[in-house]
């Protein structure tokens, strides 16, 4: 008996990966701990082994994982992140089953168990093929893995993607009251639907224009004019003010500033204001960004009660 292509057939049976289960039924426990020991198979996870001269993909170590932890399971946290594509892949890998379910985690895997988790919809979506929680679930079990300066960025930006809202966030993270930095995520949920797209939008409305001194703005004010429809960072309807906030990546090159200038120009048109701030700006001087909006509110209120 040729053991090796007995082997073989079996990896290919399964898309390269089998489990010892499934090499056992086919080749005797003696004959497979050789090939094992030999390193012809090589043991990517407990009791999943792949082929040693296969090639290795992080398609298949995520496989892998999905059958050592079984059927019950999902791809999770950061882990789910990445298979959506918002996020690199990195170790340990996540897996979450249900509480009644024990399922050993290796040095390279962490499995999650939580109550009535099931893998299926709407709690977990198939993608690439592999099963793993749905998007608003990844972002709040993985909000607490992530290091704190990547959390609200990564939370505002799919959303602002269109891949979830903040309603489905806010319902997912109902369902985990316990969850690390809870009370920053629900602010972050909170900013995004305050209208807040980026963290610099986040940064000003957190430093600036919630101040208890500035009257209550609109985020992403939905303005038509001539050349199409346009949203403002900030707006004050009442007294047609608008600020627009200048991150560096969309507002640095001769083509950004040109395309800035005829949008403010259309908009003083209209009768409207604009104020532009930079990241610099808002981080280093918010009081001065403050005072600066309230001048120009208090002499834009003064000229409508004259006119």
């Amino acid at each position: 008996m040729d053991w090796r292509q007995v082997i073989s057939a079996v990896l290919d049976e399964h898309g390269g990966l089998a489990t010892r289960q499934e090499l056992l039924a086919r080749v005797p426990g003696s004959v497979l701990d050789g090939y094992i020991g030999r390193r012809t198979l090589i043991r990517l996870l407990p009791h999943v082994y792949r082929a040693a001269d296969g090639r290795m993909t992080e398609d298949l170590l995520l496989r892998a994982a999905l059958r050592h932890a079984g059927p019950a399971a999902a791809l999770s946290h950061t882990t789910a992140l990445a298979v959506w594509g918002v996020l690199p892949l990195e170790r340990p890998l996540h897996l979450t089953v249900d509480q009644s379910i024990r399922r050993a985690g290796a040095p390279d895997l962490i499995v999650h168990r939580r109550l009535r988790f099931s893998p299926e919809s709407p709690q977990c979506v198939v993608r690439r093929g592999l099963l793993i929680t749905d998007l608003p679930r990844s972002v709040v079990d993985g909000w607490p893995l992530l290091a704190p300066a990547d959390r609200r960025p990564l939370l505002l930006d799919v959303i602002r993607q269109g891949l979830t809202t903040a309603l489905h966030l806010r319902g997912a993270l109902a369902e985990r009251p316990n969850v690390g930095g809870h009370r920053l995520l629900a602010q972050a949920i909170d900013l995004a639907e305050d209208g807040c797209q980026s963290e610099l939008e986040a940064l000003g409305v957190l430093d600036v224009f919630r101040h208890p001194s500035v009257p209550r703005s609109v985020g992403q004010h939905r303005i038509v004019l001539p050349s199409g429809a346009i949203r403002l960072d900030r707006a004050w309807p009442e007294v047609k003010i608008a600020v627009e906030l200048d991150g560096a990546r969309h507002h640095t090159s001769p083509e950004d500033r040109r395309k800035d200038l005829a949008r403010d120009t259309a908009l003083a048109a209209l009768g409207w204001v604009v104020l532009r701030f930079t990241y610099a700006d808002v981080r280093r001087d918010p009081d001065l960004v403050r005072r600066r909006v309230l001048e120009v509110y208090a002499t834009r209120a003064s000229q409508l009660r004259v006119s």
